[in-house]
């Protein structure tokens, strides 16, 4: 997937089929976003790399929270939500 910013600041992504794929500012559909999507109790946000940091360290997610990555990969919690404002932050959506 690739990402295309209009002149008028409007973003789609361009899914694997070659068609776009529009954002919806009321229904985040963080399966669209590349890169690191950590999920922290049940909410699932995007991190502010492409690929998950280091060990031990805190990282900020894009709605301003932080999570300290663990040392060891355990089993991946589920996701039971899309963290709104990660999503509003990545679409570019002023409030």
């Amino acid at each position: 997937m690739r990402h295309v910013q209009f002149p008028s600041g409007h973003m789609v992504t361009i899914g694997p089929d070659g068609w776009p794929i529009e954002a919806d500012p009321e229904a985040p559909d963080l399966d669209t976003v590349p890169g690191w999507r950590p999920v922290a109790e049940g909410v699932r946000h995007i991190g502010g790399t492409v690929d998950e940091p280091a060990a031990d360290t805190v990282a900020e997610m894009l709605c301003g929270r932080q999570i300290v990555v663990p040392r060891r990969h355990r089993r991946v919690p589920p996701a039971l939500f899309d963290c709104h404002a990660c999503w509003h932050e990545w679409i570019g959506v002023d409030e």
